[in-house]
């Protein structure tokens, strides 16, 4: 098992402003991440949509943030959690005026899972 904490784990760049960082990850059984992304008022929340891969709870630990979980919207806010369920059609906005920090709990082994049809 590989454990970082959110200060120390390393990243990846996923464009400017955006932060990615693996802070802990049980083989491929479980794995939790760390987002950071800028505020992006000119995006729809479907822009860049795609299937979700893993089964997640996102943890908002600040920001704000709407999403789009297979044609449901919701908003979260700092706080706020919410399960994302295996191979659901995600969208996502960063809505606050800072960036929006979450916390990204998987199950990355429902990838062995087929994909149903959409």
């Amino acid at each position: 098992m590989e454990i970082a904490n959110i200060y120390t784990a390393k990243g990846e760049s996923m464009g400017e402003g955006f932060e990615h960082k693996i802070l802990l990850k049980s083989g491929e059984r479980v794995s939790s991440l760390y987002y950071k992304m800028p505020p992006t008022p000119e995006k729809d929340v479907m822009d860049g949509a795609h299937a979700h891969r893993s089964e997640s709870v996102f943890f908002v630990i600040d920001g704000e943030l709407e999403v789009n979980v297979a044609g449901e919207p919701a908003t979260l806010k700092k706080g706020d959690a919410m399960l994302i369920p295996f191979n659901v059609i995600l969208g996502t906005k960063v809505t606050s005026k800072t960036p929006a920090q979450i916390l990204i709990v998987s199950s990355p082994n429902n990838l062995r899972n087929p994909s149903p049809e959409h």
